[in-house]
């Protein structure tokens, strides 16, 4: 064929291989992926295949600069408003603009609570009845079937979310709690994200009952802040309660030697992929232990000890919800967001733009990760 004297012959295209082409899409966000699954066929089959996001995951949860996590906020308001913003903007930027994440259960009056984040999944309580799994990176969710149980008033349920690795298989456990039964009983359930289906385990030890809070995920493992009836007296024992997700079977898990007598009763939290716990100490101090190696008493160490400001509303910190690399930790006061630097003892207010004042918090990893199937 012949050419104009004026066109120009345009050399081929290179050819990528299809492992380099992988390669650098597995360290794509999660965003820019959804936009390329259109680009062609293969492209739209390699972002969908399990290999692929499972490749993905592994990336962006051991990612340390924290460019791959981001924070859900729930408002203050009368109607459920859910947002969400970056935390590296949340530790390096004066003011973040979040985002409206449009939430699947379709009632706005109806504050459901979150239960945990895990591989980018998000565990909300509906009505205390069921759960709701989704993934807000990419808007897919599930919602599983009612637990039914028999509900009286004093009844709760407490919810848990986190992975059996040996069967790759995401799990929720609900356990059930009514104070009115003498040593407050407890029916335990699990959710399995592979069978779509509730069924009953083992509850948990006799005259245990977890707190009000959420399962903690760490290392294969579910974890309560519970209380333990001692014989037939008033008195009580705080206690951490450990649900292995692959044996179902429960241990306890020793906390560190600290104050009791001067101290409020500790919360359970993780960060960094430990099991942390955190206290008031004398309503002076807020103080936060890490469990570097799990199951091991003597791996606890004191992490910060974060002073409370004068306040005449006596709030408490909730948290904490991140620590960076150089030790910044990123907590909530009278529904802010505050950065507590311990280096320098100081305090950092970061500005949220659209919002009025946070009720909760949780940090979650953006994933392909899909609740439906994996």
């Amino acid at each position: 064929m012949s050419h104009s004297p004026n066109q120009v012959s345009l050399p081929p295209l290179p050819f990528i291989p299809d492992e380099l082409i992988e390669e650098i899409l597995s360290r794509l966000p999660v965003r820019s992926l959804l936009q390329f699954r259109c680009v062609c066929k293969s492209w739209m089959s390699l972002i969908s295949d399990p290999y692929f996001v499972k490749k993905h995951l592994q990336l962006s949860t051991q990612s340390t600069n924290l460019t791959r996590q981001r924070i859900i906020l729930t408002d203050t308001t009368a109607e459920f408003h859910l947002k969400s913003c970056p935390l590296t903007s949340l530790f390096h930027n004066p003011s973040t603009i979040c985002e409206d994440l449009n939430y699947p259960v379709k009632n706005k009056f109806r504050h459901d609570g979150i239960v945990g984040s895990c591989n980018g999944l998000l565990c909300f309580a509906v009505k205390g009845d069921s759960v709701l799994l989704w993934n807000p990176s990419t808007r897919v969710s599930k919602k599983s079937p009612p637990l039914c149980n028999n509900w009286r008033p004093g009844c709760f349920t407490n919810f848990g979310l986190g992975y059996d690795q040996k069967n790759d298989d995401y799990k929720v456990v609900a356990v059930f709690c009514d104070p009115n039964v003498f040593f407050a009983e407890t029916n335990v359930k699990v959710y399995s994200m592979a069978s779509k289906s509730w069924r009953k385990i083992q509850d948990f030890p006799h005259g245990v009952t977890p707190y009000q809070t959420s399962g903690k995920f760490v290392s294969g493992t579910l974890n309560w802040d519970a209380n333990y009836a001692v014989g037939n007296s008033n008195s009580s024992l705080w206690i951490i309660v450990s649900l292995d997700l692959h044996k179902e079977t429960y241990n306890e898990i020793l906390p560190p030697h600290y104050e009791k007598e001067e101290c409020s009763k500790p919360s359970l939290g993780t960060l960094k992929g430990c099991l942390c716990m955190n206290y008031d100490y004398k309503k002076s101090y807020f103080v936060l232990w890490l469990m570097k190696d799990y199951g091991v008493r003597e791996s606890w160490v004191k992490m910060v000890t974060i002073p409370y400001l004068p306040n005449p509303e006596d709030f408490s910190y909730s948290g904490p919800y991140c620590i960076s690399d150089n030790g910044e930790v990123l907590l909530m006061f009278e529904f802010d967001l505050i950065l507590y630097d311990p280096r320098d003892q100081s305090f950092k207010y970061p500005k949220v733009h659209s919002g009025k004042g946070w009720f909760d918090a949780e940090v979650y990893a953006e994933t392909l990760l899909s609740p439906i199937k994996h």
